[in-house]
């Protein structure tokens, strides 16, 4: 184990020292700039609030359990982020970020031994499996390493449970646990490839299977997700309302095209995220890989040539469901040209591949083999693109591919046949690493035009100079449409923005910005593009910051700015504002400004108020009621009103069935306004607003957990148990 800490931190060292010294930081690119980052900043801020329930930094507000569960919250390696001042961050994801490496080793090394593999090559495997292509890449995702860890703590429990030792149904309870609860949507992936995985291992020789021990295992993972009700109960009222959960159905045969692409993630590293090097548009480049340094699939598809056992079965049965549309099983309730199960399939990889070291049989007839048909594979999809001109990403960065498959490649054929040790092989493979790794990170600075954090960096220093410390009032950081860094800097700057980049956006969210983007994949990035002061109006927006293609920024007031809590004289119902709604002509925010659009069963309850409006008819100016104040926190907000006559009351807060409001005390109801928001009918006279919001599902969530508890603690008195009879 020692040996494989100093070899993981070594190659670390050596990946990404030179890397400092040539870019001065470690800011990856994209979703890491303008997601990880700003999310672990808000998850911090959140925490420090003791009640973190709404983030009024997220869209135009959201639920922060629901929004954030899939990226930070439930992330041990953030919290401790978290516990250091904000002008250490870069320090403290570095220091993370090697964590993240040192355990997927540890436990990799934990299950590779545990399965049979001798200790040399089983440091070998959990080498090969640390530095994986997958995880590699993973290196774009800050919240992906979590998954890959809980998956192989999973998998261990599973060999204690299969094998009768001490505290299997426990340990499989527990792993179960922490599966669902860093990262609920991995869960998925992960709990299908463990269910295959036991279906095979059922058939292995090396272990007495029964229907009790399935019935056990079963049982305990089922008590693992009730433990995490607390979690899934508030997420899935979130999860229902997202626009992620509508998406392409998971068993889509469309993507055959993409079988191409995952193909070439078998036998070629990784070098750029996001990029697919032959197929344009292909999804398999979205933290799909799989490539194993050197070794690639050679000697796991020996093993599989060798031997007819169930591990040979499960490496084919996975292979078959990488490269067909297959796929989408693991991906259920959202994209099924993601390949996000890939550890897993991976890890299996790396097992036979070990497993084949210690047969200690020759591998030369089987290695030339591979190398020939791996070859003309590659050589195949390299002169198709070369010569078609279908080449899908940068001639450097797409031969720099090549060049480290055949490097890997000749690497092998010299361990074979020339008698090279296994040491030098062993070197071999760091290199390879090293090397795969340099290309990933240095190359990151060329995606989105040549956009890095050196520019995203001077975007933050400018706009803090400027910033007002009125927090609440909404800030439309407007770019170019180009400038794909500008998105989350009011999250980052912990300023609320009607502008962000979250992949958790609530359906009804969604719907309000479709009526000035008429785009729906602009959905996830909340920027209109046509009537814009209209729609910032519509969303009091105060303050607007234009960002140039140099990264200048220039801050300005809007243009018509209406403050919180402003009151409408007519209204129309939601059906008779669907009629217009494909409508390209019209100016659909100016349209929201001139009558409130109500649900069509809340209009007797507002017909006493307002007066019924056309949708012909839009007002060019208006005097409007505003309210006195508005103050927000992470329970809700709180306004106050002086109103000459009965009032309805809008407000730009997403419409959720987590709020509940009182005037002066007394519960009152919040109607569902302008498709998405928020308004409240309040009488004339003095009077203060207060909305409350709690996660929807919580307290529920909670007392489920609470019975999990008490099923551990029958299953812990049950292994007890076991334990004694078997002394």
């Amino acid at each position: 184990m020692r040996k494989l800490l100093f070899l993981t931190l070594f190659t670390l060292a050596m990946a990404l020292l030179p890397v400092l010294a040539f870019r001065g930081d470690l800011w990856l690119s994209s979703d890491f700039l303008h997601q990880e980052i700003s999310f672990i900043l808000e998850t911090k801020r959140m925490f420090a609030t003791g009640a973190p329930w709404w983030s009024w930094n997220t869209y135009l507000g959201s639920d922060f359990i629901g929004s954030y569960a899939f990226y930070t919250l439930t992330s041990p390696f953030v919290w401790i982020n978290c516990l250091l001042p904000e002008s250490l961050l870069e320090v403290g994801i570095a220091i993370t970020f090697v964590l993240k490496f040192l355990c997927v080793a540890w436990l990799s090394f934990a299950y590779i031994h545990k399965m049979g593999v001798s200790q040399e090559n089983s440091v070998l495997g959990a080498f090969l499996f640390t530095f994986s292509s997958f995880n590699i890449a993973s290196l774009y995702y800050y919240h992906f390493y979590e998954p890959i860890i809980a998956f192989l703590i999973l998998l261990i429990a599973i060999e204690r449970l299969l094998r009768c030792e001490k505290w299997g149904m426990t340990a499989v309870a527990l792993s179960a646990f922490a599966v669902t609860f860093v990262n609920f949507y991995f869960a998925i992936g992960s709990f299908i490839a463990a269910l295959i995985y036991v279906f095979f291992r059922a058939f292995s020789c090396e272990i007495n299977f029964s229907i009790k021990t399935a019935i056990k295992g079963l049982a305990a993972v089922v008590v693992g997700i009730i433990l995490c009700s607390f979690l899934l109960l508030p997420i899935f009222n979130q999860m229902l309302v997202t626009t992620r959960a509508d998406a392409q159905s998971a068993f889509d045969i469309t993507a055959i095209l993409n079988i191409i692409e995952r193909l070439r993630t078998l036998l070629m590293p990784k070098v750029v995220e996001g990029t697919t090097a032959f197929v344009p548009r292909g999804s398999a480049s979205y933290s799909n890989e799989a490539c194993i340094a050197v070794f690639g699939l050679a000697l796991a598809i020996i093993y599989a040539w060798r031997h007819r056992d169930w591990l040979a079965a499960l490496l084919v049965t996975f292979l078959v469901l990488y490269l067909t549309p297959l796929n989408g099983v693991f991906t259920l309730f959202t994209n099924p040209f993601y390949t996000r199960w890939a550890y897993a399939f991976t890890l299996i990889i790396v097992l036979c591949t070990v497993r084949v070291l210690d047969d200690k049989k020759s591998l030369k007839k089987g290695v030339i083999v591979y190398s020939i048909i791996a070859s003309i594979v590659v050589l195949a999809f390299t002169a198709k693109v070369v010569f078609s001109g279908g080449l899908n990403m940068p001639g450097l960065r797409f031969f720099a591919q090549i060049a480290l498959f055949f490097v890997g490649l000749i690497a092998l054929l010299l361990w074979c046949h020339v008698k090279i040790s296994t040491r030098w092989l062993k070197v071999g493979v760091v290199g390879c690493v090293v090397a795969q790794m340099w290309l990933f990170l240095l190359n990151l600075a060329a995606i989105n035009n040549g956009v890095d954090s050196q520019r995203y960096v001077s975007y933050v220093c400018d706009i803090e100079k400027s910033l007002s410390s009125a927090v609440y009032n909404r800030v439309d950081f407007r770019g170019q449409k180009s400038d794909f860094l500008s998105y989350n800097l009011g999250l980052l700057l912990n300023y609320a923005s009607v502008e962000g980049y979250h992949s958790v956006v609530a359906t009804g969210v969604d719907s309000l910005f479709k009526v000035s983007t008429r785009d729906n994949w602009s959905n996830n990035k909340l920027r209109a593009n046509v009537n814009q002061d209209d729609f910032d109006e519509l969303l009091s927006v105060r303050y607007i910051y234009d960002i140039d293609s140099v990264g200048n920024v220039a801050k300005r007031d809007a243009e018509r700015f209406i403050p919180f809590g402003f009151t409408y004289e007519s209204y129309i119902t939601r059906s008779e504002f669907n009629k217009v709604f494909d409508d390209t002509t019209r100016n659909l925010p100016k349209l929201l400004l001139s009558h409130l659009v109500i649900e069509d069963n809340d209009e007797a309850s507002f017909k006493e108020v307002l007066r019924h409006g056309y949708v012909d008819s839009v007002a060019t100016s208006k005097n409007r009621v505003v309210a006195n104040e508005f103050i927000g926190n992470s329970r809700g907000y709180k306004s106050f009103v002086d109103l000459a006559k009965n009032e309805v009351l809008f407000f730009s807060v997403p419409f959720a069935c987590g709020f509940t409001a009182t005037i002066d005390g007394s519960p009152t109801n919040i109607y569902k306004a302008n498709l998405c928001l928020q308004a409240l009918k309040v009488p004339q006279g003095k009077h203060t607003i207060v909305v409350t919001y709690f996660p929807p599902g919580l307290k529920t969530g909670v007392c489920i957990s609470v019975i999990g508890l008490l099923l551990l603690m029958l299953i812990l008195w049950s292994d007890m148990r076991e334990k004694r009879r078997n002394r």
